[in-house]
């Protein structure tokens, strides 16, 4: 912008000047003439010309990236799987189990061989794809609505029961990313939608691994082995005790086969089972078929699917008699839209915001004055010329410068709009203000027709305003569903795609893009309209400006017509740019009302307090509940009720729900998630949480935070380099990095990347596979050592040797830590030193695994039992020696 300002008044100098030393005169007409050429190329030049180059260089930027993308391989592949067959595929983290699916679907160019897929492809996503909707449009996915077979569905899939407890059954409103789902039901809906679609290959990834061994055991004889019997199937799996059933087994290494066959096959090879997994004497399933199959995945592939009408809205048609018709579904709430002017406090919050209304005074009366130095020259301009010593002159050409969803509406366009657009539309007003200021000082009669004008205008003004500033908030809250669809659609691009239903979304998508059109053509609409009025009536203006020099031409010298004559010229557009600007800074205020909106929204307790504990706290990790109850939001029910316990330092306690609550979320359900909010005070709860003594809820939240680790259930990984993920304030050594990194296994894996630590990871970390990433968050846990870590459901979408890989790390490096883990796999709870159960908010068990397995009617035994006599039998013994060496 300073170059923009700036530039045309240099050059116009350094023209004159040149001008002149080359013996030539200066007259009006050549002095006018050329500083108004000059005016017409300014902008092209100064802004035009530099922001094309910019561009250019970011194009060029973007491509380089698009072209070093990085994508899973796999060499060597070749496999056939028959109808009515079940493939298992099973590796280690990284091993190129979803790669083999994602070249199926492909996603995955092939450089060699071939790939043949005969009939209609599903695909169950290893992280479950759910967008906003209700649960019904999640399953149906665009389907006609067949009520046996949605309820077969639904049993096959272990909802039934979530349907009956949630408020509004398969009606219930899911929000950005499943949000209001745990991540059991996420992974179930998932794996309904695609059963729903009744293809002819299921490709399922690791659908078992987000939920119990119950509801796991459910899935695999119910619908993978049941409902689905008569498909081809291909599961990725860390549940090896399901490999008896499997008519197929491939094992995977670093993208190729180590071994495949049936399962007595490999383990008549050699293959160690025992060290992968306990078999289960109980697992059996009937899903082989002699039959010959009509149906093949060979090493070549032709596309001879059917076309699947899958979409995220549901297709008008007909019900049969064996369909529900449609019920009321509950409508989302309308993103807020203020009405009338932008109030005074907007205005107010936005000017100082950031600092004091001193520093804004300040600030002004500087731009006062640069803009009147800036405007003083043309004045200046006229007077030298006049007093015969040659002079330069140059008038004041001005720039025309002209949500998922909600959040992300606001803090990009909103933002935008706030930080970039409007300062220069209040910069274009101001100076135009100038403009006027130098004409009228020049000819102070010019205010004559001008102060009519200036009330013509403002009414102008306010009659357009009562409909563009509306009009701009509705164009704002119809860009949040774009925003939202993109996201959602890019969230789950290999699912649309395995569905074929690109062009439904893309239909919906149009929709959305649509009405965000419709409105914003409404907005321009209006404001041509504005532009249109303020033009005619300043072509009259410079009409009667015109007549007026020649009126008074025998007072005027050369010098102050050509200045008056140049100005007026530049009031047809400067004047009625002034007054669209002030009407524009008004629209644009709707983005900062917008924004100042979320800045007024209940936040959360200080980040510091005056009460700071004390450096090395906590020292010990002692955690103690005393009469907890918590609740999402303060109107809703309590979901912990009054329960109090004590994690003693250096304890491993598991935490885990009743049979009968697990996979609910809202009023019943992921309450074994509910005492980490609790303790991290993601929402405020009633009772009192000491740790180390010390009373969390008068400290502030950042050093309760960052006090404590954890290792979410879903890995965080941010787009910067593997240095910044693992310690974002670089606080450690690169020898402590490393070192970190090959206590999780990671060391060689970063070792092969093109530039090591420095590598930038991609959006999510989806450079690495969903394994990898839960170690390079175990990783950043082991570098925080801090004396309390949380493990939420981390070993989930590992394999076993992961998993154990997982587990030793805890036990080494947090051996003098409070750890406290939820998970479902029994397997990796059993070593712990108590287990907690909850049961409908309250504990229902808390003791030593031993003790718990002993109580035929407790929680724990029953799920053991669940899992077969074998697996039941070695938790017992594994308890046993626990308790043993205790």
């Amino acid at each position: 912008m300073a170059s923009s300002f700036a530039s045309s008044k240099i050059i116009v100098f350094i023209t004159f000047t040149v001008y002149v030393l080359l013996g030539n005169t200066l007259n009006a007409s050549s002095v006018f003439v050329t500083v108004s050429l000059y005016g017409t190329i300014k902008l092209t030049v100064a802004l035009l010309f530099p922001l094309a180059i910019e561009k250019l260089s970011e194009t060029a930027v973007s491509v380089r990236r698009i072209e070093s993308l990085d994508a899973p391989s796999l060499q060597n592949i070749s496999i056939t799987v028959k109808s009515h067959e079940l493939l298992t595929v099973i590796g280690t983290v990284g091993a190129g189990k979803s790669s083999l699916l994602s070249a199926i679907l492909g996603e995955l160019p092939r450089d060699s061989g071939n790939l043949k897929v005969k009939g209609q492809l599903t695909y169950a996503a290893q992280q479950p794809w759910v967008f906003p909707g209700t649960i019904r449009s999640n399953i149906l996915f665009g389907r006609e609505f067949n009520h046996q077979r949605y309820q077969r569905v639904l049993g096959a899939c272990a909802l039934k029961r979530d349907m009956e407890l949630l408020p509004d059954g398969d009606l219930t409103l899911i929000g950005d990313r499943g949000a209001t789902l745990s991540g059991g039901q996420k992974a179930r809906v998932n794996l309904a939608r695609a059963v729903y679609q009744d293809a002819d290959i299921y490709l399922l990834d690791d659908p078992l691994s987000a939920v119990d061994a119950e509801v796991g055991r459910h899935l695999f004889e119910k619908c993978i082995c049941g409902l689905l019997k008569n498909k081809c199937r291909i599961l990725v799996t860390h549940q090896l005790q399901y490999l008896q059933a499997s008519d197929q087994i491939i094992v995977l290494k670093e993208g190729h086969i180590m071994a495949e066959g049936t399962y007595n096959e490999l383990q008549s090879s050699g293959l160690n089972f025992q060290s992968l997994q306990t078999s289960d004497e109980d697992q059996e399933c009937s899903i082989r078929s002699p039959e010959p199959d009509r149906l093949s995945l060979l090493s070549k592939r032709t596309n001879n699917s059917h076309s699947s009408q899958s979409s995220l809205l549901l297709p008008e048609s007909r019900f049969t008699d064996q369909q529900l018709p449609a019920e009321t579904v509950p409508s989302v709430a309308e993103e807020s839209r203020a009405e009338g002017n932008v109030s005074g406090h907007i205005y107010l919050k936005y000017f100082t915001a950031g600092h004091s209304p001193a520093v804004l005074v300040f600030v002004v009366l500087i731009s006062v004055l640069a803009e009147g130095a800036y405007i003083m020259q043309d004045w200046w301009l006229a007077y030298w010329f006049d007093s015969g010593c040659g002079g330069l002159w140059l008038h004041t050409q001005f720039d025309v410068v002209t949500r998922t969803g909600r959040i992300l509406n606001r803090f990009s366009k909103d933002i935008s709009q706030m930080d970039s657009l409007l300062p220069i539309t209040f910069v274009n007003f101001y100076q135009n203000v100038g403009v006027i200021a130098v004409a009228a000082s020049v000819i102070p009669l010019i205010l004559v027709p001008v102060i009519p004008l200036i009330f013509i205008f403002l009414y102008l003004r306010r009659f357009y305003l009562r409909t563009s500033r509306d009009v701009k908030r509705l164009e704002s809250t119809t860009r949040s569903p774009v925003f939202s669809h993109l996201s959602s659609s890019l969230q789950g691009l290999w699912t649309i795609r395995a569905f074929r239903a690109e062009e439904r979304l893309t239909k919906a998508f149009d929709t959305h893009q649509d009405l965000h059109t419709e409105a914003w053509f409404l907005f321009l609409m209006t404001s041509r309209w504005f532009a249109l009025y303020l033009d005619s009536i300043c072509s009259v203006f410079v009409t009667f400006v015109t007549f007026g020099c020649i009126l008074l031409r025998d007072g005027l010298n050369a010098g102050e017509v050509g200045l008056v004559l140049t100005y007026a010229v530049t009031l047809v557009g400067s004047f009625q740019w002034m007054v669209r600007q002030s009407a524009e800074v008004e629209n644009m205020m709707t983005s900062v009302e917008r924004v100042v909106e979320y800045t007024e929204l209940e936040s959360e307790a200080l980040w510091e307090t005056k009460k700071r504990p004390l450096p090395d706290w906590p020292n010990k990790g002692l955690v103690t509940f005393d009469r907890v109850s918590f609740s999402y939001s303060p109107e809703g029910a309590p979901v912990l009720k009054d329960i109090s316990f004590t994690f003693k330092p250096n304890e491993k306690v598991r935490h885990m729900l009743a049979p009968s609550q697990r996979g609910h979320r809202g009023e019943d359900g992921r309450r074994e998630e509910l005492s980490v909010s609790a303790l991290f005070r993601l929402a405020e709860p009633q009772g009192k949480i000491y740790i180390d003594g010390v009373l969390t809820s008068e400290i502030g939240l950042h050093d309760l935070r960052t006090k404590m680790s954890i290792i979410p259930q879903d890995p965080v990984l941010f787009t910067d380099t593997v240095r910044k993920n693992l310690d974002p304030f670089g606080q450690h050594s690169d020898e402590d990095l490393w070192r970190a990194l090959e206590e999780v296994q990671l060391k060689s894996v970063v070792e092969e990347l093109p530039r090591k630590l420095e590598t930038v990871l991609a959006e999510s970390g989806s450079n690495f596979s969903v394994g990898q990433r839960q170690l390079v968050c175990l990783a950043r846990a082991v570098l925080r050592q801090n004396r309390i870590l949380v493990i939420d459901e981390a070993t989930a979408n590992v394999d076993p040797r992961t998993d154990e890989l997982i587990q030793k790390t805890i036990r080494d490096k947090f051996r003098e830590c409070t750890v406290l883990t939820i998970a479902h796999r029994l397997n990796t709870i059993i070593d712990s030193d108590r287990i907690m159960v909850l049961d409908s908010g309250t504990i229902q068990e808390l003791d030593r695994p031993f003790n718990l397995l002993q109580n035929k009617d407790g929680a724990l035994y029953k799920m053991t039992q669940q899992m077969g006599r074998a697996e039941a039998a070695a938790l017992l013994k594994a308890a046993t020696g626990e308790e043993k060496s205790a």
